[in-house]
């Protein structure tokens, strides 16, 4: 091969060693941009709620529940309600959100920065933003209730916001939205604490991938659907909601209307399978908003 032909091979090849450079380089900006998750509706149960209705219906609350948190519905559907400064807890009429009686958790009432309640089997549990436990009984209307105290190895800097019963598992699950355990991780993580043995797990049960529900996602409650066996985890921060699978995969997200939710706070489910959400009354009273479920 004569020297002409020798350099049109080589500018053939270099001109064809550019291309493919080009094409890996265009293909990986393209997965670049391509990181946002595509997720099967038809495994999120979200879609039978009208989360988007700008009229949903309000349970209205009176002043002493401005700051409502947590709130819990029983399964014969009574709601119980709390403060995120007090263990004074406050059963409330779904109908009109009349205060049907209230009683404390400890006497005096503890003050502290409690953040969410649960009811399993006739007894209460509620949770601090350190991760303590308080277990009790319902009292009668003015009264106190003993109460049993579980510290966990968590801390503030976990920033503990929610807590709800998994019957499968026998567990309480505490919803963080600060630390998840590793440093420097915007992820959020939920820690199973069994009431076999009364620990928590080493390590978080679920972990929410930041990249897949958003870096404003902080867990601002958490509940388990009792039809579906999935569960809800509502945010404050950027008002929104996901569902996460029996493992821990996110099956469902969505936005809460920001005119409708000023602060979403607490979340339950009660007997005819609706979603409540609590509101922190930021601007006036506290409310709660209920979305049926879709027929």
């Amino acid at each position: 091969m004569n020297i002409v032909g020798i350099v049109i091979v080589i500018s053939l090849a270099l001109i064809a060693i550019s291309c493919g450079s080009k094409e890996k380089g265009k293909s990986k900006s393209e997965n670049n941009k391509n990181t946002s998750l595509k997720l099967d509706d038809s495994l999120s149960s979200l879609s039978k709620y009208d989360l988007a209705s700008t009229d949903p219906k309000f349970i209205p609350l009176t002043s002493e529940l401005r700051e409502i948190s947590g709130i819990v519905s029983t399964p014969e559907g009574r709601l119980f309600a709390h403060n995120d400064e007090s263990s004074m807890v406050c059963e409330i009429s779904s109908a009109d959100g009349r205060i049907v009686k209230r009683f404390a958790a400890g006497k005096p009432a503890l003050r502290d920065d409690f953040e969410d309640i649960e009811f399993v089997a006739g007894t209460f549990y509620m949770v601090n933003s350190k991760g303590d436990i308080i277990e009790f009984k319902e009292a009668g209307d003015g009264e106190y209730s003993d109460i049993v105290k579980h510290k966990t190895p968590l801390s503030a800097s976990y920033d503990v916001e929610g807590i709800c019963y998994d019957d499968a598992t026998n567990s309480l699950l505490l919803a963080c939205k600060g630390f998840s355990g590793e440093q420097g991780s915007d992820d959020k993580a939920v820690f199973s604490f069994s009431l076999a043995d009364k620990n928590l797990s080493d390590k978080p049960r679920f972990v929410i991938n930041s990249n897949e529900v958003g870096k404003d996602f902080s867990p601002s409650g958490i509940r388990k659907n009792p039809v579906t066996g999935t569960f809800y985890l509502i945010s404050s921060t950027g008002n929104s909601i996901i569902e996460l699978s029996k493992d821990g995969k996110l099956i469902g997200k969505s936005k809460l209307n920001g005119k409708v939710h000023e602060q979403p706070e607490g979340i339950t489910f009660l007997p005819d399978n609706s979603l409540l959400i609590s509101n922190e009354g930021k601007s006036g009273k506290g409310y709660i908003v209920i979305y049926p479920l879709k027929k």
